[in-house]
């Protein structure tokens, strides 16, 4: 990969999975970031927190670093050390050997390689930016882990080679089971539900700010406001990564095996659309513009600003609140329908790897 030609920018998403994506390119090994949101089990996560509804971006049931590397047969390396001195040196050492090297940021997770100018570094996290070495102890900050529990300290995920070629269907039909099992779990983790307890949470959240007895306020509406930006930006992101994952693997199953991926394809298309659809009837605390083929582009501003179109004044407080209970049964109504489609996925899911486990038999 030609790293000179690209453009250095200071964007840095949080994408766990988009950082791997660029890890591998970085050594010339192009898998899609939607393959990979597939095997990491990313396309299939869900999970919802009511008393903080921004936590479950973070939450994880396993780690996806260690998941991705399993399933595409990579030899990997989580590193911890409790100083930064050691973890400095440590990370010198795994860029001067030319690996991979994933660091827990406060606000990304890029992987760093040497830059020709003197004290910088080159950190990749879908996007390439440069950081002053005096800067990295700043942003490199001791954590409980990464991606999964731990002692305290400086973590590093080391992305090593690839020591085996997997056989595409048998890593296929582990990815369903992973997908069935963050579904189907009834833990919790973090306080988050996941999967379809997620749904049934996120709609019991719901629910009780549509009740009569206890008052609506600005507060309990700006928490569903925060999850309906970025969390729910999330989750729709991984279920259109779903539907582009399970379109790929089609071609290693066959027959009944293909008639019930198609089904679980189809319904993981509904789910899509109708988390686009919650989109656009929740109001989100984050400003950005949406659109549909039949409908005006709206601006979401915020609870005072709640979902106006641009020619008509701010709406007052009262008014804002007063809209938002109507959109929250909308809201609900939806959610049934995902919950419904979701399910109906996550069984045919269960059916492809069913009728697979007897073809072996």
């Amino acid at each position: 990969m030609n790293q000179g030609n690209e453009s250095l920018t200071t964007t840095q998403p949080i994408d766990y999975i988009h950082t791997v994506h660029e890890a591998l390119k970085h050594r010339d090994q192009e898998i899609s970031h939607t393959y990979l949101m597939g095997v990491s089990g990313e396309a299939f996560r869900f999970f919802y927190n009511r008393t903080d509804p921004e936590v479950g971006m973070n939450t994880f049931f396993h780690n996806p670093l260690r998941a991705t590397c399993r399933t595409l047969g990579y030899s990997f390396e989580v590193s911890f050390d409790d100083t930064y001195e050691a973890a400095s040196e440590r990370l010198e050492e795994n860029m001067r050997d030319g690996k991979p090297t994933l660091l827990p940021f406060d606000d990304s997770c890029p992987f760093l390689t040497k830059n020709d100018a003197a004290e910088t570094l080159i950190c990749q996290n879908g996007y390439r930016y440069e950081i002053q070495t005096a800067d990295l102890h700043r942003k490199w900050q001791p954590s409980g882990g990464f991606l999964e529990l731990g002692p305290h300290g400086y973590y590093q995920f080391v992305i090593g080679e690839r020591e085996r070629e997997p056989k595409e269907r048998d890593a296929a039909l582990g990815t369903l089971r992973v997908a069935r099992k963050l579904a189907e779990t009834r833990r919790k983790i973090n306080g988050c539900a996941i999967g379809l307890a997620a749904y049934d949470e996120l709609i019991t959240h719901l629910s009780g700010l549509l009740s009569r007895r206890r008052k609506l306020t600005e507060h309990n509406v700006s928490k569903v406001m925060k999850w309906s930006g970025q969390p729910l930006t999330q989750v729709v992101d991984a279920r259109t990564a779903a539907v582009g994952y399970l379109q790929i693997i089609r071609e290693h199953f066959e027959d009944e095996e293909l008639e019930h991926l198609d089904k679980a394809i189809a319904e993981y298309q509904k789910v899509v659309g109708l988390l686009k659809a919650l989109q656009r009837v929740l109001p989100s605390s984050e400003a950005r513009e949406t659109s549909t083929a039949d409908e005006t582009p709206k601006v979401r501003l915020g609870l005072i600003g709640l979902w106006r179109h641009s020619n008509q004044g701010a709406q007052t407080p009262k008014a804002a609140m007063k809209q938002f209970k109507p959109r929250c049964r909308r809201a609900i109504k939806l959610l049934h329908k995902a919950v419904v489609a979701e399910t109906a996925a996550v069984s045919e899911l269960r059916k492809v790897v069913r009728r697979s486990e007897k073809m072996e038999m």
